[in-house]
């Protein structure tokens, strides 16, 4: 991902990942605050930790809790590429 953006005129570090046990890396990165926002992509009984985690230091959240793939389809979208995509979003992956 780095070499795609760095080869767009982009800084490579724009976009990182780090991956490891939450219990010892996810603490650290829930509890640093030089990181403004926190992604989140999980349960909702850990999410509902890692925001109020967040939200004591004064950092922001976005949290992906327990969902199945929602989705807002718009009056104005084309429904077959809608219906298409819904369903291999909640499906398709899941074989």
């Amino acid at each position: 991902m780095a070499d795609v953006l760095r080869s767009n005129n982009m800084h490579g570090g724009i976009a990182t990942l780090c991956q490891g046990p939450g219990s010892s890396v996810g603490q650290r990165l829930i509890d640093d605050s030089r990181l403004k926002l926190i992604s989140f992509t999980g349960s909702s009984s850990i999410g509902k930790g890692v925001a109020s985690s967040v939200s004591s230091r004064f950092g922001r959240t976005i949290l992906e809790l327990g969902g199945n793939n929602a989705v807002i389809v718009m009056d104005d979208a084309d429904l077959d590429i809608a219906l298409r995509s819904v369903l291999f979003a909640a499906a398709g992956t899941g074989f």
